[in-house]
């Protein structure tokens, strides 16, 4: 009887004590959570430019930030008077980078041959007036970390005779 009184005790406390050993949901296990998703298309805050350092939502900072860049490198396109032999009007695309250190430079220019039969040299303008913008004094941060971000501006050429 005493044997079987210990086997039934033992049997209990091993079943039982499981419980105890394994851990319930702890304040540790509530607190960490990690958020494994980063979506690399989209930046939490964008490149920020001195003029624009007023903007108050993410959205209005990205419309200042690339108004700002385009009538910059419209102004610094005029400067430079573009002249072709004939009629000419067509979209020229330019992939800006800003890298994490708010320095602005041009990645890649996409122009058809017959943009560059007719002005051969607006690939350098193209880059001299991007090189010639000023740094953001912010650059793009994701998740409070400074990123590299690459915009693709279209810049459309209109020229007459």
């Amino acid at each position: 009887m005493f044997l079987r009184l210990l086997f039934a005790t033992l049997f209990i406390l091993v079943f039982a004590s499981c419980d105890f050993i394994s851990p319930k949901n702890t304040s540790l296990q509530n607190l960490v959570l990690i958020d494994t998703i980063i979506d690399y298309n989209t930046v939490d805050v964008y490149p920020l430019l001195t003029d624009c350092n007023n903007c108050d939502t993410n959205e209005k900072q990205n419309q200042c930030f690339e108004n700002e860049l385009i009538k910059k490198l419209k102004s610094s396109l005029k400067e430079n008077k573009l002249k072709a032999d004939n009629y000419l009007m067509d979209t020229v695309y330019v992939d800006i980078l800003i890298n994490n250190l708010g320095e602005i430079s041009v990645s890649k220019i996409y122009e058809n041959q017959d943009v560059v039969h007719k002005i051969p040299k607006l690939d350098s303008i193209l880059r001299q007036s991007i090189n010639n913008l000023p740094e953001a004094i912010q650059p793009s941060l994701k998740r409070g970390i400074p990123v590299n971000v690459m915009f693709k501006l279209p810049v459309v050429i209109s020229l007459k005779d």
